[in-house]
């Protein structure tokens, strides 16, 4: 990859949305050349968070009125990837974990380089950095 490259998305949160975006990533890291298993390492990890965003951001909006979820990615020569997802609804703040939940962010922290978190009034904006390197690499 030489240069800038960034890829845009904004679509509805619904489940029936989150497909699409993985298929739209998955072309963007292809396009850049990353390595295969990077790029699925990536894709999990972008795909629990958008489908975060489907179950939990607008829990208290109708379905058939859902908010939206936007996916930046944007690759630099000699630069992690940065995929950010940034929604309009409300982070879930768990205090007491339910049985056979709460893995999402577990899985993306575990792949993800560096993962923040900006929630405020105003919605919920998760920052993400992936090597673009595989680590299985000698």
């Amino acid at each position: 990859m030489t240069g800038r490259c960034e890829l845009r998305l904004n679509c509805s949160a619904m489940p029936d949305r989150a497909k699409p975006l993985r298929h739209a990533l998955g072309a963007f890291l292809r396009a850049i050349e990353i390595d295969a298993d990077v790029a699925m390492d990536i894709l999990t990890a972008v795909g629990e968070t958008v489908v975060n965003v489907i179950e939990h951001a607008y829990g208290h909006v109708a379905r058939s009125s859902s908010g939206l979820v936007e996916v930046v990615a944007l690759a630099e020569k000699a630069q992690p990837l940065r995929v950010d997802v940034i929604d309009g609804g409300a982070f879930v703040h768990r205090r007491v974990p339910r049985p056979g939940h709460g893995f999402g962010l577990r899985i993306v922290r575990a792949i993800a380089r560096d993962v923040s978190i900006d929630a405020n009034d105003t919605g919920t904006h998760v920052k993400m950095l992936f090597d673009l390197s595989d680590p299985r690499d000698p």
